[in-house]
């Protein structure tokens, strides 16, 4: 049921002054930070040692080093107070961009900043899932979905003032003071979280790699984990080229060039927002389905901008693409702190966010090869049939939309814990939320 516009408000504002308002305070400044980061990065490799070629291999030593952290420090998150995580993981950022602005000053190094990106992509690889773990054990239940709404409105500010003030700062200074900022910014972001209270996870048993393993299984066991991680493993193959490298191109030729995709990027943003305060003030009564029709719009949405033209268009499309990406991803966060155990949550959320970044460099790496090939329109038309066929799947199977509650025993190993009598095996017993 929807809340009236004062009731949300109080609600939001009850929120902030508990102790998740001071993670979220801190998380604001560092994801300002993020996208200081983008822009200074990049302009001080491919513009000022006008080097593209090396700034590609950094980047991409990134997500491989993100990738590994997801897929084997996962164990770290479920074992490790995830405070503690989060602590850590926000100031060895902070120290790594640090060091990476001294390791700008040299032009012809190339070793010390390939390491120091490659360690703040671990760095990141851990602390995505541990926040995700983290924020359930500073708000209640009920709360999970304002909690999240409010970290991605952050998320979406940041997208508009991040590159703007990492860019006034390189105009006033350099790439470096930038990052020295950027930098301060998780610093800051680590002190926020140093009072925040903290829990001692519950002991398991096995060692890392069996703990690795047991967060995989248990993903590919219950159906609407497995299936969904999977399913838009392969769907993000496809809408991310189109996202990044087929829209710029679309927009030049049917939406005004500059300006008509800028208004895009105006209008995801607005669309995401819309979204965010949409999940903070209702409860759908389904989220599952209500999530897979948020996808069913994202891919509505992309095919769209393969046909349609102007400014206006753009707009209303780029409104729908957001609120359809934005409603998908808080519900699914949403449903998987509100149903997976505690002591799993930390490597599931690893799982589902390798799966996301998994074929990432695949997508670029593929999608330009395509997008210079075909038209772009056709790339938007088939990302968008593609994600309209991956949102179909997800209505149609239950086993997909029906989000129930993890029973811990259907999870486990046999070896560590037999699995209860009368449960067969491959299902999750009771409803919930991607």
């Amino acid at each position: 049921m929807n809340q009236p516009g004062w009731q949300r408000r109080a609600r939001l504002g009850g929120l902030l002054r508990g102790p998740f308002g001071l993670l979220w305070a801190g998380q604001s400044v560092s994801l300002l930070g993020d996208g200081v980061f983008l822009v200074a990065f990049t302009w001080q490799i491919a513009a000022e040692w006008r080097r593209p070629a090396l700034l590609g291999l950094l980047l991409g030593t990134r997500v491989l080093a993100e990738l590994a952290a997801l897929a084997l420090g996962g164990w770290i998150v479920d074992r490790v107070p995830r405070r503690t995580t989060v602590l850590v993981a926000d100031a060895g950022r902070g120290l790594v961009l640090l060091g990476l602005a001294a390791a700008l000053q040299a032009p012809g190094s190339t070793a010390a900043p390939a390491l120091l990106v490659a360690a703040f992509g671990l760095l990141t690889g851990l602390f995505r899932p541990a926040l995700i773990a983290y924020v359930p054990e500073v708000v209640e239940r009920e709360r999970l979905r304002a909690a999240n709404s409010l970290l991605a409105l952050s998320a979406q500010t940041s997208l508009v003032l991040g590159p703007a003030i990492g860019t006034g700062l390189i105009g006033l200074g350099s790439a470096a003071t930038a990052l020295r900022l950027d930098g301060l910014s998780f610093l800051m972001a680590a002190l926020a979280t140093v009072p925040l209270p903290r829990r001692t996870p519950a002991p398991t048993g096995g060692g890392a790699l069996a703990q690795v393993v047991e967060g995989f299984r248990a993903a590919c066991q219950v159906g609407w984990v497995g299936g969904t991680i999977l399913l838009f493993s392969l769907a993000n193959i496809g809408t991310i080229a189109a996202q990044r490298l087929a829209l710029p191109r679309v927009a030049e030729e049917r939406y005004g060039q500059l300006g008509g995709y800028g208004a895009m990027l105006v209008a995801m943003g607005a669309g995401a927002v819309m979204a965010a305060l949409l999940v903070a003030g209702s409860a759908p009564r389904r989220p599952g389905r209500t999530a897979y029709g948020g996808v069913l719009v994202l891919g509505l949405a992309t095919a769209g901008f393969g046909v349609a033209g102007g400014i206006a268009a753009a707009v209303a499309i780029g409104l729908a693409f957001g609120f359809g990406q934005q409603l998908f991803e808080l519900l699914w966060t949403t449903g998987l702190q509100q149903n997976v155990p505690d002591r799993l949550l930390g490597r599931i959320s690893a799982v589902d966010q390798f799966g996301s970044f998994l074929f990432l460099p695949l997508s670029f790496f593929v999608g330009g090869l395509v997008v210079q090939s075909v038209r772009p329109e056709l790339v938007l038309l088939a990302a968008g049939a593609a994600g309209s066929l991956a949102a179909a799947i997800g209505l149609a199977v239950p086993a997909l939309h029906h989000w129930r509650p993890l029973a811990d025993e259907t999870v486990q190993s046999p070896a560590v814990v037999p699995r209860v009598t009368g449960l067969p095996p491959h299902t999750a017993p009771t409803d919930g939320s991607r």
